[in-house]
């Protein structure tokens, strides 16, 4: 509860800066804020999955073999069929921040509670795009070639509500005593605030750092390390630190690429986060079932 009042206070303050900030700044800021913190988040898979999987060395090295392999794959789908690519980077994604977010408040978190889960990722996401729908549309266009006008944004918005209002009242009696309707709509609110004054990148990055990114961190160390303190934290740093510099090499060659390609960076830059992303959702849902 205090580290919800916590991030609440924060999204305020963002929400203030955002007002006073250019959209030069805002983009500065938040690739700083997703590099670090957001990159960070991420990086500590292969503890977790040592952690996950308690067995031999062997076998600890099929699941890092399979892995990397994920990884790779992703890659060559965005290379090859972006569109499809894009769509499966947000699919998980929607689930992977609904379970986040929600995780914790939920008795049982099988099939009505992971479609509430996608349902909440879509109402997010159909926020930040609807809002900034010229932004959006330009990142699509040059990772897939399709061009998407208003209609589609609104539709994901209302597919992202309606869904979200009819498994929330289906997993009604599926919520523990710490869910609180009154805060989840507040919270609604003041994201589609945030999201319509915010560029796309730092409406993202608002959210991905402070809704998704800190909890998931937390969450991680008390797994990991039994509970978030000074020294629990260093540690998880330590064993992070090797794998987020070899993610921030691959975004320098990922910058240079776009470059010589010609590319908007922030196009790129979702497409490196839609690559380690989707195998660390993977991860993170045995994290939380376990």
């Amino acid at each position: 509860m205090k580290s919800s009042i916590f991030r609440l206070f924060l999204t305020v303050f963002l929400l203030w800066l955002t007002l006073r900030l250019n959209e030069a700044y805002e983009s500065y800021l938040a690739y700083i804020l997703v590099i670090t913190v957001g990159i960070f988040h991420g990086s500590n898979d292969i503890s977790l999955i040592q952690f996950l999987k308690k067995d031999s060395s062997e076998h600890i090295k099929k699941y890092l073999f399979f892995y990397v392999l994920l990884v790779v794959i992703t890659c060559l789908i965005f290379i090859n069929i972006p569109l499809i690519a894009l769509l499966i980077f947000v699919g998980f994604s929607c689930y992977h921040f609904g379970e986040q977010h929600f995780h914790h408040l939920l008795k049982d978190q099988f099939l009505i509670g992971q479609l509430f889960f996608t349902s909440y990722g879509i109402l997010i996401f159909g926020l930040i795009f609807y809002f900034n729908q010229e932004d959006t549309s330009a990142v699509i266009l040059e990772l897939s070639g399709a061009q998407l006008s208003m209609p589609y944004y609104l539709s994901f918005l209302l597919l992202g509500v309606l869904s979200t209002l009819t498994f929330g009242y289906i997993n009604r009696a599926n919520f523990n005593d710490d869910m609180e309707l009154f805060r989840e709509l507040f919270l609604i609110l003041l994201f589609a605030l945030l999201f319509k004054i915010a560029t796309l990148l730092w409406a993202f990055a608002i959210y991905f750092i402070v809704w998704h990114s800190i909890p998931s961190l937390i969450d991680q160390i008390e797994s990991l390390h039994g509970r978030l303190h000074f020294k629990s934290l260093i540690k998880y740093i330590q064993s992070s630190l090797l794998y987020w510099m070899i993610s921030i090499v691959g975004l320098v060659l990922v910058y240079y690429l776009a470059q010589e390609l010609n590319i908007q960076f922030i196009t790129l830059f979702f497409a490196f986060l839609a690559a380690i992303t989707i195998p660390h959702v993977i991860v993170m849902y045995y994290l939380n079932k376990k």
